[in-house]
């Protein structure tokens, strides 16, 4: 995919030649004269600065640990067009450009410190036609709910009603559904990009089909701004069942290796899927949903001997189901970690981990941590790992580890709980590995191009090199060019 290839897929002109600047060019006289009043008129006036009423609120990310980062401006782009003149006007002033969709990115990585946070919230449209879902760029869980809840459609998508559908797709997408119908990339026919060297490329498995490939699983951020995303929607039309299950801590380790069975079971990879782990707020909590693509009575039978202490089950359609295991994020501040395991969970695994927890608590009592384990190889492996850029298609399972604390703790709490943190993933990552997954970024991984990307590392970075190679998009862990 050379320049030429993208400009033959542009609809809408790009920047002509010579008027590119690669950010690490800047010079003081360039950023202290930035032309912020042009780009306020490209926009009708959607440009807030420090000081501004809405930059506070626009600004504020969903992990408050990295709130304090301040971008030199907020811009609120509503259109294609308009997205496409703020990246021609940041290559032009020589700044760095943020994308941000939902907000959610566990590492900070949708802020700026000093950059063009460009804030696609005003670009929340979805239409459905038939089959076909497309959504804009700033489209969040809650509005592909609302558009899809009545129709017998699935989207499978993940779990947080606030996270953007742009971040969730451009890592891969897990979620509820994952094992029954694929990743949300898996679902992608086609997106709207304006790439880093500011043309319009639109990709799909025929045009553009290398950046298009780097789309599904590659991390939002990394080539451009996805301004729009057009899905294949899956018929569900039948009820299906759903769980919610619960022990006492004492009971971890029993119920943790029941569960790690019956999520192994060769016959219920596909039409069982389940997130379960370990909750420790107060009193430590085993938990366990799901869906079961099945009657009630059949799950009722593979749970039963699960023996939980609470249990509720049911059955309704496929969007009542999504929506019952929606959880808002509470906006604390948190860190994260995660590992991507090609092998079930066994006995010496469940102990070490109910084991570490247990040590954490008595500590740090006053922390609060999970351990979430997401249910993987079933459709999700239908696919290779060289078919998209989400490189993760053996895995049996992600393990997503965090620790939370409040805006008000104290220092010896936050820093009691990363300590603990970092000791339980030292701990499972010597059984299970180092492969992560890329929506759960941690800043603090250790060869994270081949933790993330393995091999199709190499071949996104090609891609970075054809369309951004002057790195107008970056961050710490962003995709470096060829």
């Amino acid at each position: 995919m050379d320049r030429r290839t993208v400009l033959r897929a542009g609809a809408g002109a790009g920047l002509a030649a010579g008027l590119w600047a690669p950010a690490g060019r800047a010079t003081a006289a360039t950023r202290k004269d930035r032309d912020w009043a042009g780009l306020k008129q490209l926009l009708g006036g959607r440009l807030y600065v420090p000081g501004d009423s809405p930059f506070a609120a626009l600004n504020l990310p969903a992990n408050h640990l990295y709130s304090h980062r301040l971008p030199a401006a907020i811009a609120c782009p509503r259109t294609h067009e308009e997205v496409l003149a703020t990246v021609e006007w940041a290559g032009r002033n020589v700044i760095s450009v943020v994308p941000r969709s939902g907000g959610h990115s566990y590492a900070g990585y949708s802020t700026s410190d000093g950059g063009l946070l460009v804030h696609l919230g005003g670009m929340r449209d979805v239409t459905v036609k038939g089959t076909t879902l497309t959504v804009g760029a700033g489209a969040r869980h809650l509005d592909v709910y609302a558009a899809l809840k009545d129709t017998g459609l699935l989207l499978p998508g993940g779990r947080c009603p606030d996270v953007g559908v742009s971040g969730l797709v451009l890592g891969g997408g897990i979620g509820p559904a994952t094992r029954s119908h694929g990743l949300t990339c898996d679902s992608l026919t086609g997106t709207t990009v304006v790439t880093g060297d500011a043309y319009t490329a639109r990709c799909d498995e025929n045009s553009n089909s290398e950046l298009f490939w780097a789309c599904r699983g590659g991390a939002g951020g990394n080539f451009g701004i996805n301004t729009s995303f057009t899905f294949d929607l899956h018929p569900v039309r039948k009820a299906v069942a759903w769980f919610d299950l619960s022990w006492d801590g004492k009971d971890a380790a029993p119920a943790l290796k029941r569960l790690a069975e019956l999520i192994a079971d060769p016959r219920h990879r596909k039409d069982l899927t389940c997130q379960f782990g370990l909750r420790t707020s107060g009193e430590t909590r085993v938990y366990a949903q799901g869906l079961f693509f099945g009657s009630e009575r059949t799950l009722r039978q593979l749970v039963t001997p699960l023996r939980p202490r609470r249990s509720a089950t049911g059955t309704a359609g496929i969007w009542e189901c999504m929506r019952r295991f929606y959880e808002t994020a509470p906006g604390d501040p948190y860190v994260a970690g995660s590992i991507v395991a090609g092998q079930d969970l066994g006995a010496s695994v469940v102990e070490e981990l109910v084991d570490a927890l247990g040590r954490w608590k008595q500590a740090s009592p006053a922390s609060r941590a999970t351990v979430s384990f997401f249910a993987m190889g079933g459709a999700d492996t239908a696919l290779r790992a060289a078919d998209t850029a989400y490189v993760h298609r053996d895995a049996t399972f992600i393990v997503d580890l965090a620790a939370y604390w409040s805006d008000t703790d104290p220092t010896p709490v936050s820093e009691a709980g990363r300590q603990q943190l970092r000791a339980l993933y030292r701990g499972l990552s010597r059984t299970l590995g180092t492969d992560a997954y890329q929506n759960f970024p941690d800043p603090d991984l250790r060869n994270w191009q081949t933790a993330y990307y393995g091999r199709n590392y190499a071949r996104l970075q090609t891609v970075k090199k054809t369309v951004d190679p002057g790195r107008l998009f970056g961050y710490p862990q962003g995709i470096a060019p060829a």
